[in-house]
């Protein structure tokens, strides 16, 4: 019998490959082998099991071919007896031993044979190989489909909450044509909207990039327990989901529910909004993918100072032990550059007061803006009050210079509330800043003033 040639090899190759499975592409190979060499009986094993064969039935037992090796003439099997073998190694850079063995009664394998059943085992290897990668290529597909149902189960579910599902697909319509910032700000309200009572935070790489409600303890404690878990959490009277980005846990969303708000019956609506919001703050994060974008996130995108969510966060962390100062900014005539000048001005302006803000503060100071014309100062570390007074002058002095805006010089002017850490919260100290910002521009604006107690007093009296 003339050897295979290589073209003949590679169309049994190519025939092998067109089968599609390891199971179809391994029938053919044994009955393949078994015609070229007029065999009786042939078997591929891989992995200790027979995929196919031919000759000993439907499912022959597994141990009549693993104990056969390379260099083995003879062997002996049910209702056929002792017959002539050849084993051939199908792929000696694979973990497993797989072979294909082929035997016949009435003569021995000669060399040329031997030759040719190696080949077509190399062969049969190489396919195999390409076949198991897209195998395992498709169990991955099919994973992953599984996961887009699961993730379309659920969204199914939140149809039968029409509310629910209105505020999602707003978010869905925003993400990609507004500002990352943004979004994250609709994913938190609009979670916090359908839980009334409760606070809703996104927590990224330990700071919170977005809030609605008023921060609380132990936010940031929750958020990390969810992503060292990679998957929600519940810590006392905090509840949170891991949010990705490109499929890396990269913060959480967090939901805070005061004693008041009953966790009986609403909880496995809180679980719903919950698993909903973080899987759309998911999407939202890995859209922007980027670093820069987060950053965003934490970042007023006119001015590039710090946005509100973050100020209050970095505050939180500083004023525990007293030796931290706030500083409450709000620009006289500004509302008067918009209606004259309009908008794109009223923006250039708001531009230029950040430059000169930044410029005026320490390297240790977080300017912030807090929206419209309000600014803000963390000033950290404070030695001592006259600090905080001639930052808050230099402060005034800076914005007070006139601007070329649109081609016209504007002036403006910046009235100045002080307060100072010791215990209060976040929350707190930026209020008696407002108010002292608030007696300053009532008293004389361009100037500032130091929170006094009785500040509150004669608000609640003006009330």
């Amino acid at each position: 019998m003339s050897g295979w040639s290589t073209l003949q090899l590679t169309e049994f190759f190519s025939a092998i490959t067109r089968a599609g499975t390891v199971s179809t592409a391994t029938r053919l190979a044994v009955q393949r082998a078994t015609e070229a060499t007029e065999a009786e009986v042939a078997a591929v094993i891989c992995d200790d099991e027979v995929p196919a064969s031919v000759g000993l039935g439907r499912a022959p037992a597994p141990s009549l071919f693993t104990s056969l090796e390379t260099g083995c003439d003879e062997a002996t099997f049910p209702g056929a007896g002792t017959m002539h073998v050849t084993v051939h190694v199908l792929d000696r850079d694979a973990p497993t031993a797989d072979r294909l063995v082929i035997a016949r009664a009435d003569e021995p394998f000669a060399a040329e044979e031997r030759q040719m059943l190696q080949g077509m085992a190399r062969v049969l290897g190489l396919a195999l190989r390409g076949l198991r990668t897209l195998e395992a290529e498709r169990r991955l597909r099919l994973e992953q489909e599984r996961e887009a149902a699961a993730r379309q189960e659920l969204v199914e579910a939140l149809e039968r909450r029409e509310h629910l599902l209105e505020t999602l697909l707003s978010v869905q319509r925003s993400a990609g044509q507004r500002p990352l910032a943004e979004v994250l700000d609709m994913i938190t309200s609009g979670a916090a909207g359908l839980l009334d009572g409760v606070t809703v935070a996104l927590v990224l790489r330990g700071a919170v990039a977005s809030v609605s409600g008023a921060l609380c303890e132990g936010l940031t404690f929750a958020a990390d327990r969810a992503v060292t878990a990679g998957a929600p959490v519940t810590c006392d009277d905090l509840e949170a989901a891991p949010v990705h980005i490109n499929g890396d846990v990269a913060g959480a969303l967090v939901i805070a529910v005061p004693a008041v708000v009953d966790s009986g019956a609403g909880s496995g609506v809180r679980r719903d909004v919950l698993a909903a919001f973080a899987e759309q703050a998911s999407l939202a994060l890995t859209g922007a993918h980027t670093l820069a974008a987060v950053h965003e996130a934490q970042h007023d995108p006119l001015t590039r100072l710090p946005n509100r969510a973050l100020f209050l966060h970095r505050v939180e962390e500083t004023i525990t032990d007293g030796t931290a100062a706030l500083l409450y900014l709000d620009l006289d005539l500004f509302k008067q550059v918009n209606d004259t000048l309009g908008h794109a001005a009223g923006d250039e302006l708001l531009r230029a007061v950040a430059g000169r803000l930044r410029a005026a503060v320490r390297d240790t100071d977080m300017p912030a803006r807090l929206g419209g014309d309000e600014f803000a100062v963390l000033l950290e570390p404070l030695t001592h009050r006259g600090q905080a007074r001639d930052i808050a002058q230099r402060v005034i002095d800076s914005i007070a210079r006139p601007y070329d805006i649109a081609g016209r010089t504007v002036v403006t002017r910046a009235s100045v509330g002080v307060a100072y850490s010791g215990g209060r919260s976040a929350e707190r100290l930026l209020e008696e800043a407002d108010l002292a910002m608030y007696r300053a521009k009532k008293t004389r604006k361009g100037t500032y003033q130091e929170f006094e107690p009785e500040m509150r007093a004669g608000l609640s009296q003006a009330c």
